[in-house]
């Protein structure tokens, strides 16, 4: 049987392995960090082990019987269901997050950093099949996870080799075509080595007939060195496809009829347009291949208070983009439409009936490799314990990007086609655009940190964590002849060192209750190469006398945090924060002066607010789940200078509601109908503006969902419904006003194995 079982764990990576396949995502990650386990299990925060009610830190999770209950597959499918953090799908398969009012976060697998987040503000993320649980750690948390995180960490934990003999399988089928495989399994194959693989196929239409494919396998390995050594190996892999969406163009100005009557006004959609038509041309095409392979080893010392773990591991990404990225409405100078906007004190025609459309085209590659070398241990001075971590982490990055000029570059019969809004006939002609620059960077990164979390007395613990990063970078620009490299520009270098923290107090009340306080910070590399033309103004105001080295210092934020954790056996538990953070040395676009583009890191930003969840189990065939967030997340005034003052200042930030909340109720059904669960939910968010000056915004919505399963044996059945009541709502939108509706009505039909 174990034979048989290994032998399908293989077959099950080969079979699906993610090149080359075209068919009709407790370490170094949270699962050693901040997994929160319901709320009162022991567990591992900051990377020391404590429980939950010693945590001085705001976490939320989502379990993988939480992902199966909701039918979660996705990362965007998760945040809707956590407090703190909004999601957004842009482009129709980029996916970003604000957490605490910001988009500056780290996404992290396995302990593994994705670093595409960091450098491009979004990235495609794969499906969840392989993954066990899903963590949020919320606020700046750059201590210990280097540069960037403000708003926060994600962490995906994928499911670990077990010597416990499992397999399961799921299938779906759902509206729009929709289609998932799944399967898995996990056990010994011989003495001291376990097993574990997943793989999954996905597929369909879908709701705006993107027709996206995602395939991707996992397989890992535990095994013995020595009875004081132990080895994790594994590797994953994806291939995904995504037809790309630049939603729908709404108006940002009010548009007047032939009579001069205001018939839509900012944000509005003109009549003909339906929420499932997408404008996309057929080329449009976002192609994502990654490779990750992981190794790690823990040591166990003679005294089982310490251990040493060292974790390396190679990650290789492959993307490929071309969309129509930008929709606009014919204009005209000349009364030849039947509408117009005011441009100043003169009239300008516009045709709502047909849409421009202009692509763009780039690729890219990431070699990423990371190692991480920690040392832990417990130890005692007195009466204080400590729980110590000591730690060096280098990170290796190289990533060529290529890009292409549409307006000068593109040619063929479908450049700048016009599409009709109704019934769009959207093959146009073929477009060849070929590929006119190659930007080459190398990055590296040194981080060396230390913690201690400190239990002073029965009641009183303490988190300290301080950490130094030493980060360099060069980037070069070249020319192309598609991909042949004509010439080159100069290399330029920049370096940034950083000094990061965390200082938290916590005091337990009772067993039940604890309150605690933090402050934390972070930095993010700037990443301005000197350009002629330009004119650098510093955070002080002064002029920065650029060279081929830094422009800008890095970009620096604060948090502090206070809030509590209350937990009553299994039976109620809650978590409330409140935050403050400031952002600071954020670069802006000053304007011009004597024909020189003047740009200046005067930019600031905070963020306030309140976290609350609840887990309730009033009694045992009974529980209701859920959260509530309300933040305030504005611009500031910029940095002293001579330039330019901050218009915006005091405007919110971009998609971030004042309010959001989430709930579930689930009811399990005794005796005669004994393996039946239902359950009833809802999401709602308050407003959000699109833009920086606040004249366009999503409005408040509030969306049904439900769900009914019935298990027996090894087998589940399961229906899941979303938008019961088919609402018409956004949450994203591509250049401003490309708004992508969300979702209508859908259904999801599953049926799943376990053995």
């Amino acid at each position: 049987m174990k034979t048989k079982l290994f032998t399908l764990g293989i077959l099950c990576l080969g079979v699906n392995s993610v090149f080359g396949q075209d068919v009709a995502k407790d370490t170094v990650s949270l699962d050693e960090v901040v997994v929160t386990s319901q709320y009162v299990k022991p567990t591992e925060v900051s990377k020391l082990s404590v429980p939950l009610s010693k945590a001085p830190l705001s976490v939320s999770r989502v379990s993988a019987l939480e992902m199966s209950d909701l039918s979660l597959n996705s990362l965007i499918d998760v945040a809707k269901n956590a407090t703190g953090i909004r999601p957004n799908n842009t482009y129709g398969g980029f996916q970003s997050f604000t957490i605490r009012g910001f988009n500056t976060f780290v996404v992290i697998t396995d302990g593994i950093r994705d670093e595409r987040h960091n450098l491009y503000a979004s990235a495609p993320n794969t499906t969840l099949a392989s993954i066990e649980s899903v963590e949020i750690l919320k606020g700046a948390a750059s201590v210990m996870y280097g540069h960037s995180a403000l708003g926060g960490v994600i962490c995906l934990n994928h499911k670990q080799p077990s010597p416990i003999t499992s397999v399961n399988t799921k299938m779906s089928i759902g509206s729009w075509g929709r289609y998932s495989i799944q399967g898995g399994a996990s056990g010994n194959i011989a003495k001291g080595i376990d097993f574990r693989t997943d793989f999954s196929m996905d597929g369909g239409d879908g709701w705006r007939h993107t027709n996206n494919r995602a395939y991707n396998a996992y397989f890992a390995l535990n095994f013995s060195l020595s009875p004081l050594d132990k080895m994790n190996f594994s590797v994953s892999a994806k291939d995904d496809h995504y037809g790309t969406d630049t939603g729908q163009p709404h108006v940002d100005k009010n548009i007047y009829d032939d009579l001069g009557k205001i018939v839509y006004q900012p944000g509005d959609l003109p009549t003909g347009f339906t929420r499932r038509t997408r404008y996309n041309d057929p080329l449009d095409q976002l192609k994502d291949k990654d490779l990750t392979i992981a190794a790690k080893w823990t040591h166990q010392f003679h005294n089982p208070d310490w251990n040493l773990m060292d974790y390396i591991s190679y990650y290789y990404d492959d993307l490929d983009y071309y969309a129509s990225e930008k929709l606009t409405y014919l204009t005209s100078s000349k009364p030849i439409y039947n509408n117009y906007y005011m441009n100043g004190k003169d009239k300008t025609y516009i045709c709502l009936d047909s849409l421009k459309r202009v692509g763009y085209k780039f690729a890219y590659k990431v070699s990423l490799m990371e190692n991480q070398l920690e040392l832990r241990g417990k130890a005692a001075t007195g009466s204080i314990k400590h729980n110590l971590l000591a730690g060096y982490a280098f990170t290796s990055l190289y990533t060529p990007r290529y890009s292409a000029n549409y307006n000068s570059d593109a040619t063929g019969s479908g450049k700048n086609s016009h599409v009709s809004v109704v019934n769009p006939t959207l093959n146009q002609g073929n477009i060849d655009l070929p590929f006119s620059k190659k930007n080459l960077a190398w990055e590296y990164d040194h981080g060396i940190y230390a913690q201690d979390y400190l239990n002073l007395t029965n009641k009183f613990s303490a988190l300290l964590s301080l950490r130094y990063d030493r980060y360099n970078r060069t980037y070069q620009q070249t020319y192309t002849k598609n991909k042949e490299v004509t010439s080159k520009d100069e290399k330029s270098h920049t370096h940034n060192d950083a000094v990061t923290y965390r200082f938290s107090l916590l005091y337990q009340f009772n067993k039940a209750i604890n309150v605690y306080a933090s402050t934390s910070n972070y930095f993010k590399p700037t990443r301005t190469v000197a350009s002629p033309g330009y004119v650098y103004i510093g955070s002080d105001g002064k002029v920065i006398e650029a060279s081929g080295k830094n422009v800008f210092k890095p970009e620096r934020g604060y948090q502090y945090e206070g809030g509590s954790h209350i937990s009553f056996s299994d039976k109620f538990n809650a978590n409330i924060a409140g935050f403050y953070i400031l952002k600071e040395n954020m670069v802006q676009s000053l304007g011009t002066k004597d024909g020189q583009t003047i740009s200046g890191q005067v930019g600031k930003a905070d963020s306030k607010g309140l976290e609350a969840d609840i887990d309730y189990r009033p009694w045992k065939q009974f529980h209701i789940e859920g959260g509530y967030t309300y933040t305030i997340a504005k611009l500031k005034d910029y940095a002293k200078n001579d330039y330019a003052e901050n218009t915006q200042a005091g405007n919110y930030l971009n998609l971030v509601p004042k309010n959001m909340a989430y709930g579930w109720a689930f009811y399990d059904f005794q005796h005669c109908l004994k393996g039946m669960r239902i359950g009833a939910g809802f999401n709602y968010s308050d407003k959000a503006y699109v833009n920086t000056a606040n004249t366009l915004q999503f409005d408040a919505y509030t969306v049904a969902n439900a769900m009914a399963g019935y298990a027996f044996k090894h087998w589940k059945l399961q229906m899941n419904v979303n938008n019961i009541f088919d609402k018409t709502y956004y949450m994203t939108s591509v250049n401003t006003i490309g708004f992508i509706p969300e979702e209508g009505r859908n259904v999801r039909f599953t049926v799943s194995f376990d053995l």
